[in-house]
């Protein structure tokens, strides 16, 4: 997968179209930690996406886009550090080459039909064999520098003798001349009779010029013949072979060169014998040691896709954070991966189970914020790097809720309320110790008082759960109580008074205003409509 892929930016502002997705991720059930839907809202399918184009076959890719992820501790930390080493060996000029292993596929379709492998076939098994104890052998020159990835690879070099009989068997893709001594004499008494054969042949066509089509001697069934004018087919002894479609060639050959092509035939049909009895037998060693070879392929592939994790983190300036249990989030300089040099530079810490309520203005950035924290979080669990600076610390959740954009429902008949309180049912009746929930505009659907006082008893609820909330709103209500919750820390995204435009910075302590009128200036609602609003906020308060 080398060529570039091109993606279209997350735009500083929030989508409104994405139905309410609700991920559970289970320690002793064998639930998905990502499920499809939290890739999208979150756009990590989009950044798997790109960590895949670094991959070298689609059977890498495809594995690196659909990986579940993890929320174990122990194994979170275990894949960034693989990534690390992928990093440091990328970063050190250190170059891997990779097999394609897309071309086992076809292999692997012929054998559990049964079906025999031809000499290419098998010599491509022997290239992937000799390609993944390379990469075991260049990376054991990097002991020092990638442990781990030796460790990983390590098993790839338990098929040395199958390696050596495929490719001593197989060369360039045809079975070798000295692959038996019998295949050897046969081959070499083949050249012989062939030789003298095309003697004999050529020899006709000196002798009988106007009989020929071409001069160019021609095999056919296994026998050389001459190109005969169908008209001279019954003037010479010999016997016809073939015919050419029009039916003006006829393919003879002549009785000079009939024993001596029939026993060039026999010596043919024995060599034949030879190499079938010897595709046979190495198709059997392949079969035999098939379940290996798979494990190999595996292994491979995982290499590849950690070297592309390692590739994406140099190219976007990534690092891994330091992890932690105890849900405390900090965030130094972090840039959403997406947005590349657009992203304004994000810097966030909550302690454990503190949980942040973002505030400001509309298309202010409130959403990206959220995004981006829930980004960074689900990178880690599948084993990214984090654009951001050093300091940075993630805690590794069990759970991950989220709550976002336009949740109605026309198939099933609900509100955007109701399809709101159908994920927060769901996420109230399940929700567990060490859980992210992500909260965008909670409550909005519906009456402000009503809404805001089912969102507050929401999230008092979810801090009794000690789930760590991040979650913007909109609402006065559910601003005003961020500010007296002892575990809510207030944020707003800052708006430049000067230029009447948002900065899309997050000031943390802070409560911002919505800017909804100025929002509706910039979209070109009519001057007199605006001066209006103005008048009935100013009469209002």
């Amino acid at each position: 997968m080398s060529s570039a892929v091109r993606y279209e930016v997350l735009a500083p502002q929030r989508t409104d179209n994405s139905n309410a997705i609700a991920i559970l991720a289970c320690g002793a059930r064998k639930e998905n930690f990502l499920k499809p839907k939290i890739k999208q809202l979150i756009q990590l399918d989009q950044v798997l996406t790109q960590v895949a184009s670094y991959t070298h076959s689609q059977v890498a890719a495809d594995e690196l886009i659909t990986t579940l992820g993890s929320h174990d501790f122990q194994t979170v930390k275990a894949e960034l550090a693989l990534t690390y080493e992928a990093h440091q060996l990328l970063a050190n000029s250190v170059l891997l080459t990779f097999f394609d292993l897309d071309q086992l596929t076809v292999i692997k379709a012929k054998l559990d039909q049964g079906l025999l492998l031809n000499a290419s076939q098998l010599g491509l098994l022997g290239d992937f064999l000799t390609s993944s104890q390379r990469l075991a052998m260049t990376l054991g020159q990097y002991q020092s520098l990638a442990p781990k990835l030796n460790s990983l690879i390590a098993p790839v070099t338990g098929l040395r003798g199958l390696q050596r009989e495929l490719t001593r068997v197989i060369q360039h893709g045809q079975v070798a001349d000295d692959a038996t001594p019998e295949l050897r004499r046969l081959r070499q008494q083949l050249k012989q009779q062939r030789q003298q054969v095309k003697a004999a042949l050529t020899t006709f066509i000196q002798k009988h010029p106007q009989a020929v089509q071409s001069r160019r001697l021609i095999t056919r069934n296994d026998h050389v013949c001459v190109q005969l004018k169908a008209s001279y087919r019954q003037k010479f002894a010999g016997q016809l072979i073939d015919q050419s479609g029009s039916g003006s060639t006829v393919f003879f050959e002549p009785k000079v060169a009939v024993q001596r092509g029939a026993e060039l035939a026999n010596l043919q049909a024995a060599a034949d014998a030879e190499v079938y009895q010897l595709l046979a037998t190495l198709t059997g060693d392949i079969q035999t040691h098939w379940n290996q070879l798979l494990q190999q392929q595996q292994l491979v592939s995982r290499l590849d896709q950690i070297m592309a994790r390692g590739e994406y983190g140099l190219a976007i300036d990534a690092h891994v954070p330091v992890l932690n249990q105890d849900q405390h989030v900090k965030i130094v300089a972090g840039r959403h991966p997406l947005l590349k040099t657009k992203a304004v530079p994000l810097t966030v810490e909550l302690d454990s189970q503190q949980g942040l309520m973002i505030t400001g203005a509309n298309s202010g950035g409130k959403t990206v914020v959220l995004k981006t924290i829930a980004l960074f979080v689900l990178m880690i669990q599948v084993g990214l790097e984090v654009p951001a600076e050093a300091g940075t610390s993630l805690p590794v959740f069990d759970q991950v809720w989220l709550d976002m954009g336009d949740n109605q429902s026309l198939a099933a008949q609900l509100s955007t309320f109701a399809a709101e309180m159908t994920t927060l049912v769901e996420m109230t009746a399940n929700i567990r110790p060490n859980a992210l929930v992500l909260l965008d505009e909670i409550g909005s659907g519906t009456d402000p008082e009503e809404g805001s006082a089912l969102s507050i008893a929401i999230i008092e609820y979810l801090r009794q759960q000690q789930a760590t909330i991040i979650a913007t709103t909109h609402f006065s209500a559910i601003k005003q109580y961020a500010v007296t919750c002892p575990t809510l820390t207030t944020a707003t995204m800052a708006f430049n008074p000067q230029t009447l435009r948002p900065t899309y910075q997050l000031v943390l302590n802070q409560v911002g205003a919505s800017e909804a009128i100025w929002l509706a200036e910039r979209l070109g609602l009519r001057p007199d409509i605006l001066q209006a609003a103005r008048q009935r906020l100013l009469a209002d308060h």
